[in-house]
């Protein structure tokens, strides 16, 4: 069946086109791209007149605890929670049991993906069942799919074994994405040392436990020339550090997760353990320099870091609480609320940086719109505010955004050419 998308303003970063224009598919191809096509060519017709239409967004670190760890969220309810969030490809976190350091668990994600509504990509771990202790057999692992390697929130202190990984991941061509914290500055993982941990009398990470660790990957990209994603940035300091390696043209490349845009540390005095993410939600200070590294590109790519937890992990008291937080469906929102409105970024920025840029890295075919490419394409509406409610596609609900009013909401998800999801409003 042949499907139009009317009268929309189509916003493609890859060849910075912002226009209106209509889009025409059938199954996953896209037929043509121009103005005033007859609607007598499709079978269907969108109107999209008054929204945006765009590549279908891209995230590096959803975590859908697929296998293993099912009752947080599975591969089917981490799909469907992706495509109401705008997602047509998802890289797949490491949290699972067994750990993705096994061929199994790649060829289970493999074999799943083909069936799944939404495109799906393993990555493998880098260190055996991600202790950081021994490398995993990366080679092997990305003969059998894996699309890179991570050890998730799971900081890698042994800089040797990093090394000798990155060198290896730089022959395959594929990033190795590190998560920052030096193990020997934290005392209670998830929270902000500062004013309101004082305040709380909770232990806490300082900050700097995030600057020492950019400083050596920071090192070690000058010494393997590696290609590199940091996910996440939370401080100032390593906004900084990162952009000292862009500047030299290091393969570096830097995340930042879409709740460190709008909260603070503050935000654990009235939501608790909801609020206990990784990277710890930091000052005001540094959420502005997170936003300053977005307009200088210095951060390239906004993600999800969506980590479901169940509601008993998120009712101990906070020291003991899981850290993390679900965010597939509330990263737009988000985006328009606290970037595109206030003026910071243009909508197209904004793309790039959930779209285009996450699919480079890892070089998906994905992020852009263009006649015989995939028909995988997001819809929504810029200006439309929706309170955010404890009713959720994903299987977890735990986010200390409940209650907020974000900007900007996904009408319409496309993926492989099937309409995957569609605002009950429309």
């Amino acid at each position: 069946m042949k499907v139009l998308i009317k009268g929309g303003r189509v916003i493609n970063p890859a060849n910075d086109f912002d226009g209106i224009i209509d889009i025409l598919f059938e199954k996953d191809k896209i037929l043509n791209i121009s103005k005033n096509i007859d609607e007598t060519e499709a079978q269907k017709v969108i109107d999209a007149t008054n929204l945006i239409v765009s590549p279908g967004f891209v995230d590096l670190h959803a975590n859908f605890m697929d296998p293993g760890l099912v009752g947080r969220e599975d591969l089917k309810s981490g799909c469907l929670s992706s495509a109401k969030g705008g997602y047509t490809s998802i890289v797949l976190g490491t949290e699972n049991k067994p750990s993705p350091d096994q061929v199994n668990v790649i060829e289970y994600i493999k074999k799943y993906s083909q069936i799944m509504p939404i495109r799906i990509y393993p990555v493998g771990a880098f260190s055996e069942e991600r202790l950081g202790e021994y490398l995993a057999d990366l080679r092997f692992l990305y003969n059998h799919g894996a699309i890179g390697f991570s050890d998730g929130l799971r900081p890698i202190d042994d800089k040797e074994l990093l090394k000798q990984g990155l060198l290896i991941a730089k022959k395959l061509q594929v990033p190795v994405a590190i998560y920052l914290e030096d193990l020997d500055k934290v005392k209670v993982r998830g929270i902000n040392e500062g004013k309101v941990s004082e305040k709380l009398k909770v232990g806490a990470t300082n900050s700097i436990a995030e600057d020492l660790d950019c400083a050596k990957i920071f090192e070690l990209a000058k010494e393997t020339n590696a290609r590199i994603d940091i996910a996440y940035l939370s401080t100032k300091r390593s906004v900084e550090i990162i952009n000292i390696a862009r500047l030299m043209n290091l393969d570096i490349h830097a995340e930042v997760q879409a709740l460190s845009l709008i909260l603070t540390e503050k935000a654990l005095e009235k939501k608790g353990t909801l609020a206990k993410v990784l990277p710890p939600l930091r000052t005001e200070q540094d959420r502005k320099a997170l936003i300053e590294g977005l307009q200088s590109n210095t951060i390239e790519i906004i993600s999800s870091n969506h980590f479901p937890c169940t509601e008993e992990e998120k009712s101990l008291r906070l020291r003991e609480a899981q850290s993390g937080a679900i965010g597939l469906e509330t990263v737009l929102g988000i985006c328009g609320l606290k970037l595109v409105d206030p003026g910071l970024l243009s909508w197209n920025e904004v793309i790039s940086k959930i779209s285009l840029n996450p699919a480079n890295l890892y070089s998906l075919d994905a992020g852009e719109l263009k006649i015989g490419g995939r028909a995988d394409i997001t819809i929504f509406d810029p200006e439309e505010q929706w309170v955010v409610e404890d009713k959720f596609e994903s299987k977890s609900k735990n986010t200390p955004l409940i209650g907020t009013t974000l900007k900007g909401k996904i009408k319409y998800t496309i993926c492989k050419g099937l309409c995957v999801y569609r605002d009950k409003t429309e």
